[in-house]
């Protein structure tokens, strides 16, 4: 029997569908590869920075920035040095009292490397006890013999301006007079030690700003602003819940200094926090010196207490450093640690009464329809 038109194109239709029909048959019937398990995309390996615990990405260009050594540097304060450059790119960052009772800092830079910090000014003698547990590079410019012999002997690589000239990391700008123009490149710093560990943990670690210490605390008042008074300067912050500092979640301290609001040159942004830590400490006044007067020396290797300001709360505490190399460990009565917020941190190095004197405006927590505030 012969079939010819319509006919035969039918029957191969028909024929190709008993073939994809017995072919989706057997697939249905076949156990599948992965034993039924749907598959699914893995979830991204976080990585949590040490000076900030703010969480990156694996692989990130951030994440890998955090296999880098820390470059802390002494960073001039005066009235010819504001505003300065740089310091909103800071991990953390350490307020000490100087000569005549005005303030400098050490900031801390590891998760960012910025081109032009400054300007970077003098060692001092508490340097070595608070830069040493960052471990890495402390960059500076100058400073008496003592001191600087003092920091050379800790395992920080030391770069001054004198040891790095021709290296390209060191540099005077033309914007300002001496001795406030000195600028360091701490990206070149940071490749030009390749190899160098990266710093360890330094504070405690809420998850988020919500599970903060201050945040978690029924007793913790809400807190407007505060000040930090030294004898010849003014530390001020105040809470903004709009403000977002580097790296951070909502909600920041914004910097005022001696009355004016506290830049930086790079953005023109007002200096913030997430968490700004008031440490009151002991001054050591044995540093004489015949042509400089006295140099006020902070004790860190010590204890005593602590204020810790986060997410527009405070709490109160007790700081303890064991040795040079040792991190601060703060710490509530009980020796439960206290939990910073994700994100920078600022530390005023705050002398003891009379010198020192912390102000606070803050309300306390409404428990009940009874209660009052108290500024």
């Amino acid at each position: 029997m012969s079939f010819t038109g319509n006919a035969s194109k039918s029957l191969r239709i028909i024929a190709l569908a008993a073939i994809a029909s017995l072919t989706l048959a057997g697939c249905a019937g076949a156990a599948p590869v992965d034993g039924g398990a749907q598959s699914q995309t893995p979830e991204p390996v976080m990585v949590a920075a040490p000076l900030t615990g703010i969480k990156y990405e694996e692989g990130s260009l951030q994440a890998n920035a955090l296999n880098s050594p820390a470059v802390s540097c002494k960073i001039d304060n005066s009235f010819d040095a504001r505003p300065q450059q740089g310091l909103n790119q800071t991990d953390t960052v350490f307020v000490e009292m100087v000569e005549g009772g005005l303030t400098r800092l050490v900031a801390t830079f590891h998760t960012f490397q910025p081109e032009a910090v400054g300007p970077v000014r003098s060692i001092r003698p508490m340097d070595p006890d608070i830069i040493s547990p960052f471990g890495g590079i402390v960059c500076y410019s100058g400073g008496q013999y003592a001191f600087v012999k003092m920091m050379e002997a800790t395992q920080v690589i030391n770069a001054s301006e004198t040891s790095e000239q021709g290296k390209g990391t060191f540099s005077r700008t033309k914007d300002r007079i001496a001795p406030h123009n000195v600028i360091v490149n701490v990206g070149k710093l940071v490749n030009n030690n390749a190899g160098l560990a990266a710093p360890q943990n330094m504070y405690d670690f809420a998850a988020s700003a919500e599970k903060a210490t201050a945040a978690q605390s029924a007793s913790s008042p809400d807190v407007q602003s505060f000040s930090v008074t030294y004898p010849l300067a003014l530390s001020e912050w105040t809470w903004s819940s709009t403000a977002v500092a580097v790296g951070g979640e909502a909600g920041a301290w914004l910097r005022v200094q001696d009355k004016q609001p506290h830049t930086d040159s790079l953005t023109g942004e007002q200096l913030k926090a997430t968490n700004v830590i008031v440490m009151q400490v002991q001054i050591d006044r044995s540093y004489a010196d015949h042509k400089y007067g006295n140099v006020p020396k902070t004790v860190m290797i010590s204890s005593g207490k602590a204020t810790v300001f986060t997410g527009g709360r405070m709490v109160e505490g007790l700081w303890q450093k064991s040795s040079q190399t040792s991190r601060i460990i703060f710490t509530d009565a009980s020796g439960a640690a206290l939990e910073l917020a994700p994100g920078n941190t600022w530390i005023e190095l705050m002398p003891n009464a009379p010198e020192g004197k912390l102000t606070v405006k803050s309300t306390p927590r409404v428990s009940s329809p009874s209660a009052t505030p108290n500024n």
